[in-house]
């Protein structure tokens, strides 16, 4: 690939270079290389590679066709990590507690299947495949709110954030650093870090929806992110805090 391009051969790390540490070796092959995590980007480590910070995104080539139904429908799918236990299922419990439905789904690697005993909450469910994207914009379209739980190796933010923003669903989340960003606004993203906030999920379940500056919006876009990556103008700079 290297060979078939002049300027413009560019990569993005889309989760933390530590995650995928196989990365490191093929960063000199880019004209410019991206990460969405501003602890990769900060790195001392990593300074060598001329790093450039980008966030996820949202696909705007996909519509938001919201699903009718009663009720509220909290939506979490991701890959079991044995750090997340404890936050997935102290959101979960606390989402019960306030009368919200629960779209949870848990992959497991085969050799971890029997992980699966570990979660007691009965509406955590264990998936034999991983959802396809359709499948998971389906999913989206039908809840209210999007679950987002950190894997503790990054913080940068999840795709889970940007659809949140794009469907105009409310976010839950312990990821701080969604605070520092333009599109967050307390009603519609709840942040918590230890289990005793969750108590305030009523309140923030309450509160209307606020509209997000359509502008802010399409900045985090796939259009004007590949634009970004590939610095051709014009579009709204992405950066990440």
């Amino acid at each position: 690939m290297k060979n078939h391009t002049k300027t413009n051969f560019v990569g993005y790390q889309w989760n933390g270079i530590k995650r995928f540490p196989k990365t490191i070796p093929t960063i000199a092959l880019f004209d410019r290389f991206f990460v969405f995590d501003s602890a990769d980007l900060n790195n001392l480590e990593y300074s060598q590679y001329h790093l450039n910070g980008i966030s996820n995104f949202y696909f705007d080539m996909y519509q938001p066709q919201p699903i009718p139904h009663s009720g509220s429908i909290a939506y979490f799918v991701g890959l079991h990590v044995d750090t997340r236990i404890a936050a997935i299922e102290a959101c979960a419990n606390a989402l019960i507690q306030n009368g919200v439905s629960l779209n949870f789904n848990i992959k497991f690697r085969p050799s971890e299947a029997y992980k699966a005993a570990q979660y007691s909450c009965r509406q955590i469910h264990a998936i034999p495949e991983n959802i396809t994207f359709e499948d998971n914009l389906q999913h989206v379209n039908m809840a209210d709110i999007l679950i987002d739980i950190v894997n503790p190796v990054h913080y940068g933010l999840s795709f889970r954030v940007f659809e949140a923003l794009y469907y105009q669903k409310k976010l839950i989340t312990n990821n701080p650093q969604i605070k520092s960003y333009d599109f967050y606004h307390p009603d519609n993203i709840f942040i918590w870090r230890e289990a005793e906030e969750l108590q305030q999920i009523a309140d923030f379940l309450a509160k209307p929806l606020i509209s997000i500056n359509p502008d802010i919006v399409q900045k985090y876009s796939f259009a004007n992110w590949i634009k970004n990556i590939l610095n051709k103008p014009p579009f709204q700079p992405i950066s990440i805090i």
